[in-house]
């Protein structure tokens, strides 16, 4: 489903925004995420420089992450947006089953492709935020 703005998790669920990016000036991919409660409230946030891979393994990674950030936290019952239609589409058709993915314009995911976009850190080091960075 597309939607044109954010919108909040179901009751009971925690919501995960995640974005990839490839950096225009350096040999690096970034990916962020964002963890928001029921009613749209931070709960975290996440951020790492990754290798290089194609957009759909970036935004893999980003929602790969974002899972494992999520769970880490102790929310297991997850709600995933991302902006990669196809990445989407491949959860959606069966590769993950008892899925509640949604497919969200850029608009909707501005704070989390912000995040991504201006990640600062090492190769591989995940980044966390109790709060939301003071860049968003």
């Amino acid at each position: 489903m597309t939607k044109d703005r954010w919108q909040f998790p179901n009751h009971g669920w925690v919501k995960v925004n995640v974005d990839g990016t490839v950096s225009t000036f350096k040999p690096r991919a970034t990916i962020g995420g964002v963890v928001r409660g029921l009613n749209g409230s931070w709960m975290g946030g996440f951020e790492m420089v990754i290798g290089l891979a194609n957009v759909f393994q970036i935004e893999a990674r980003a929602l790969l992450e974002g899972l494992k950030f999520s769970w880490a936290k102790g929310y297991h019952t997850v709600e995933i947006e991302s902006d990669n239609s196809i990445l989407v589409a491949v959860i959606q058709n069966g590769l993950v089953e008892n899925n509640n993915y949604d497919k969200i314009l850029r608009e909707s995911n501005r704070v989390t492709d912000r995040i991504a976009r201006e990640v600062r850190g090492e190769m591989e080091h995940l980044i966390t935020h109790e709060e939301p960075p003071k860049r968003v």
